[in-house]
């Protein structure tokens, strides 16, 4: 059932009892106040004190009509005399009492006939009854025929008048409640465009002061989020399935290389001697680069599944120092100075952290010409601890700046491997980096260089 039917039948349910409620207080208020003007009509007629005795023959002859009717009972409990009520031509039927009420509270009763309502009070007289004298009970009676027929009409108008406004409620209830959920409409049609695939879409508005209003801001964000969940893993598959295209572009040259000699090897073309000898240094060199490609991938994979290792309180310069010094021993047409004013702690993994300083180093060597002086500074500033690495070397050029943290990516593809790297390098830096919660930044200016400052937050030590 449509939620706009079930309200409209709540309405429905809701009205008629709430007219049902009206109507019946209305009508029993009305009644008991008829009834008790009735019986203030019936009280100051026996306050009058003239009824002592039976009237002879009908005063309704006399007067052509009377209100009340009287029965008059002896001390046997007998009718002895009695006056009928109602007009001289159609008198109406004598109360259908037979003996003597005994109380004297207003009570209501039915003619002999059954077609009139009586409402009759009994009090004691003296007096004298068809020349019988003594005390009499004495009962006075009037009709209740024009209360009967107005609360009949107050019950018949009650009723239509309730009706028509429980009608009127229920249209009134379905016209506001279609015209209120029709954002609700607008909300569905707007939902079914956005799981058709269209996820640019976004649900209409409505005022953000309603509550219609807050679960359509809700939504939009909620497909907004959704969006971009969706859009992050699209992403995230292209680049895996980048990745792996790479990583097996990587891995085919050096298997060749190796395949390539022992096939040399196999057919006797090289023999024993020097040429033999160079076909297996070369296949040693292909082999450690396969093993260090090979590492270096599974530093990405424990990096990508958030294996951070242990972590514990490392002095960063201290770490800067010793990277600087197997630098200088590794390759020593490079300079490296450092610069580190005072010692600033950081919790991290170590041996990441020694990587990081290592692959830094070694992509400033390898990127710039011999001689080329590379500066190291650690710092504190702003509760960030500041590693960096600076060299003065021709620069990286603008287009290639947003892109060298991404995995197998190489500035200079013309650069051969030997000298450029797996580029998997300087992602290796970022993943560890990003996994330590720091920041990674790169600046460079085509002939000025390029600075590559890394941040992670200082340790605090109570």
């Amino acid at each position: 059932m449509a939620i706009r039917t079930k309200i409209a039948a709540a309405m429905a349910v809701l009205l008629i009892i709430a007219v049902a409620v009206i109507g019946f207080v209305t009508v029993q208020t009305v009644s008991s106040h008829l009834t008790q003007q009735v019986d203030q009509s019936l009280r100051d007629f026996v306050k009058q004190g003239h009824i002592s005795s039976a009237p002879t023959g009908n005063p309704a002859e006399e007067l052509g009509y009377s209100e009340f009717a009287l029965l008059f009972f002896n001390e046997s409990g007998e009718l002895a005399g009695q006056q009928q009520a109602g007009y001289i031509q159609s008198p109406y039927a004598l109360p259908d009492i037979s003996s003597p009420p005994e109380s004297d509270e207003y009570f209501t009763v039915q003619s002999a006939d059954g077609e009139v309502n009586y409402r009759a009070i009994a009090f004691e007289v003296t007096g004298f009854v068809n020349d019988e004298s003594g005390d009499f009970t004495v009962v006075v009676a009037t009709s209740m025929n024009d209360v009967d027929a107005t609360i009949s009409t107050l019950t018949r108008t009650a009723v239509i008048t309730g009706l028509l406004v429980a009608a009127l409620g229920i249209f009134a209830a379905w016209i506001i409640t279609r015209r209120g959920l029709r954002v609700v409409d607008h909300m569905v049609a707007d939902a079914e465009t956005v799981a058709s695939g269209n996820l640019g879409h976004r649900i209409t508005a409505a005022d953000p002061r309603t509550e219609m209003g807050r679960l359509s801001l809700a939504l939009n964000r909620m497909v907004s989020r959704l969006t971009d969940a969706i859009t992050q893993r699209d992403r995230q598959h292209g680049r895996l399935r980048q990745f792996v295209a790479d990583a097996g572009h990587e891995l085919r040259t050096p298997l060749t290389a190796i395949g390539g000699y022992v096939q040399l090897y196999q057919s006797g073309a090289a023999a024993q001697g020097e040429k033999l000898d160079r076909a297996m240094d070369r296949i040693g060199s292909e082999n450690a680069r396969l093993a260090k490609l090979v590492d270096d991938l599974m530093v990405l994979s424990r990096l990508d599944e958030e294996v951070g290792g242990d972590r514990e309180l490392v002095e960063l310069a201290q770490l800067a120092q010793d990277a600087v010094d197997d630098a200088e021993v590794a390759d020593p047409t490079h300079p490296v100075g450092l610069q580190a004013a005072q010692a600033v702690t950081v919790v991290a993994n170590e041996g990441q952290l020694r990587q990081v300083l290592v692959n830094l180093l070694t992509n400033a060597r390898v990127h710039t010409p011999a001689d080329t002086a590379i500066d190291v500074s650690v710092a504190e500033e702003d509760g960030w601890a500041v590693l960096r690495v600076a060299d003065h070397g021709p620069g990286i050029p603008e287009e290639h700046r947003q892109k060298v943290f991404d995995r197998f990516y190489r500035a200079d593809p013309s650069r051969s491997r030997a000298t450029g790297g797996s580029g998997l390098g300087l992602s290796i830096v970022s993943s560890i980096v990003a996994s330590h919660g720091g920041e990674i930044r790169l600046e460079s200016e085509a002939g000025q260089g390029t600075t590559v400052e890394v941040r992670m937050p200082v340790a605090r030590l109570e």
